[in-house]
C-alpha cells in the first residue's frame, strides 16, 4: 500500500474557514490506490481508473421503436389514407437481406433493423390490413419511430469518465457497448476504532457510569455506503501502549485510520500524543458548528483522521471533511453535492465568525410550498436529531440571525453520500 509523507496535511494551526480547509485538501491529497481489472457485474460502487471510450455506435443501426410497419415516406399520400402492398415480416434479431420497393411496406416488429428502402415507420395501431395491402393513415412525419444509428453513442465518444463511481445506470451504459471488463481502483482500506473507558460494545453490559458506543456504528456504516474497506478494531480502553499499538498495527493492514475520541489535552486522551510523537498532526480547529475539533496528520506514515467524541459531531465532520479526504484518496472525482433552495419556517440566532450546520426536516405549507424546520434539539450529543431531520442547512460565518421566511440552501443527506 502507498504511503504518504508526514507533511501532507500540514497547515496553518489557526482557525480557518471551512471552504479553506478543503481546499488544501484537494490540492494535497492525492489517490492511493492501485488499479484492479474486474468484472462489470461486480462493478456497483466502483471507481473508474481510465475513461471508458466506445468502439461502436448505440444502437448499431437503424431500428424501429415499435410493432407497426416500415415503408419509404415518398410513398405516403399526405391528405388521405395511403394503400401499399405488404412485402415481409421483420422480428428484432432476424436478418432480413430483402429491400422494400416503392409502394411496398414491411411489417415490422420493435427492436428490427429498418430495411433498406424505407425511411419511416407507422404504429399498427394506425393501419389496416386487408389481405395483402395495408392501409395507412395520413399525418404521420418523416422519419417517425425510428431510433437512428448512434443517436444514444457514436463510436469513439467518451461515455464514462476516470474517477466516476459507477451507480446502476452507468454499468448499464458500458454493458451496452459490450464491455464485460473495466479497470478500476482498489477499494480504500480504512481502519477504525473508538477510545474511552466508558464505552461498551452494545449488547454487553455497562458499567454504571459507562455509554454504548454508537460513534463506531455510525462510521462504520458511512464507510459502507460510499464503499470503502472497514476495518473495525473495536473499542480501546484510555491506555497509552494499547493505543500506541493498535495504530501501528492499523498503519500496516491499511490505507486510512480515522478514531473518534481520546484527541483532548487531557491525561487520558492518548491518541493525540501518540499521533504527534510518532507522525505529525495537525488541529483544524476549523470554524463549524458542530464539530470545531477535527484532526488531520500522519500516524506510522499513514493518513489519521481523528473526529469529534460527540455523535452528531462525528456525522457531520464525517460529511464535511472526512469523506472529501477519502474521495481524493480513493481516485473519486466527487462531483459537488446539489443544494436546493428552500423557506426557513423558523427564527435562528448564532454566533458571527462560523459556519453552523443546522439539521433540519422539510414540509409543505397549505399552499404545497416547501419549507423547512429547525431540529429542536441542537445539542451535539443528540443523535436522534440526524435520525428524525431530512439534510442540513449551512448558514455562513458573518450571519447572526436567520429570519422566518429566508431563503436559504438546503442539502438533503442523500445528496452528499454519493
Amino acid at each position: 500500500m502507498t504511503q504518504l509523507s508526514n507533511d501532507c496535511f500540514r497547515h496553518s494551526k489557526k482557525r480557518i474557514s471551512l471552504e479553506n480547509a478543503i481546499s488544501v485538501l484537494e490540492k494535497r491529497i492525492k489517490c492511493v490506490k492501485k488499479t484492479q481489472k474486474i468484472k462489470l457485474d461486480q462493478s456497483l460502487g466502483r471507481i473508474l481508473s481510465k475513461d471508458i471510450v466506445s468502439k461502436l455506435n448505440v444502437p448499431p443501426f437503424n431500428n424501429t421503436a415499435v410493432d407497426g410497419y416500415a415503408f419509404k415516406y415518398s410513398d405516403l399520400n399526405k391528405k388521405k389514407e395511403t394503400t401499399l402492398k405488404l412485402n415481409g415480416r421483420i422480428a428484432a434479431g432476424q436478418d432480413f437481406n430483402k429491400k422494400i420497393k416503392k409502394g411496398e411496406v414491411a411489417r415490422i416488429f420493435t427492436g428490427a433493423k429498418v430495411p433498406e428502402g424505407t425511411d419511416t415507420v407507422i404504429m399498427q395501431e394506425d393501419c389496416k390490413a386487408n389481405d395483402d395491402n395495408i392501409i395507412l393513415k395520413s399525418g404521420i412525419f418523416k422519419g417517425a419511430n425510428i431510433r437512428k444509428k448512434g443517436e444514444d453513442i457514436k463510436s469513439g465518444k467518451k461515455i464514462i469518465a476516470k474517477g466516476s463511481k459507477l451507480k446502476a445506470q452507468d454499468i448499464a451504459l458500458i454493458a451496452s457497448i459490450g464491455i464485460k471488463e473495466i479497470e478500476v481502483y482498489e477499494r480504500l482500506k480504512v481502519g477504525i476504532f473508538t477510545t474511552g473507558n466508558e464505552l461498551f460494545e452494545p449488547g454487553t453490559k455497562t458499567s454504571k457510569n459507562g455509554i454504548y458506543d454508537s460513534n463506531r456504528y455510525c462510521l462504520k456504516n458511512l464507510l459502507e455506503t460510499i464503499n470503502c474497506s472497514i476495518k473495525d478494531y473495536g473499542i480501546k480502553k484510555d491506555n497509552e501502549k494499547l493505543i500506541k499499538n493498535t495504530l501501528k498495527k492499523i498503519s500496516k493492514e491499511c490505507d486510512l485510520i480515522i478514531t473518534t475520541g481520546g484527541m483532548s489535552v487531557g491525561e487520558e486522551d492518548y491518541v493525540r500524543k501518540i499521533v504527534q510523537e510518532n507522525g505529525s498532526l495537525n488541529f483544524w480547529n476549523i470554524a463549524i458548528k458542530p464539530g470545531r475539533p477535527v484532526a488531520l496528520g500522519n500516524v506510522f506514515k499513514k493518513p489519521f483522521i481523528g473526529l469529534p467524541g460527540n455523535p452528531v459531531s462525528v456525522m457531520i465532520t464525517f460529511l464535511k471533511i472526512a469523506l472529501p479526504t477519502i474521495n481524493k484518496l480513493s481516485g473519486f472525482s466527487s462531483p459537488k453535492e446539489k443544494n436546493f433552495i428552500v423557506t426557513t419556517d423558523f427564527n435562528f440566532k448564532k454566533k458571527s465568525g462560523r459556519k453552523e450546520f443546522l439539521r433540519v426536516t422539510i414540509s409543505k405549507n397549505l399552499n404545497g410550498q416547501i419549507k423547512i424546520k429547525n431540529y429542536p434539539k441542537s445539542g451535539s450529543g443528540v443523535f436522534t436529531s440526524m435520525v428524525e431531520t431530512d439534510g442540513l442547512i449551512e448558514l455562513p460565518e458573518k450571519l447572526t440571525y436567520l429570519k422566518k421566511g429566508t431563503k436559504i440552501r438546503f442539502v438533503p443527506y442523500s445528496e452528499i453520500l454519493i
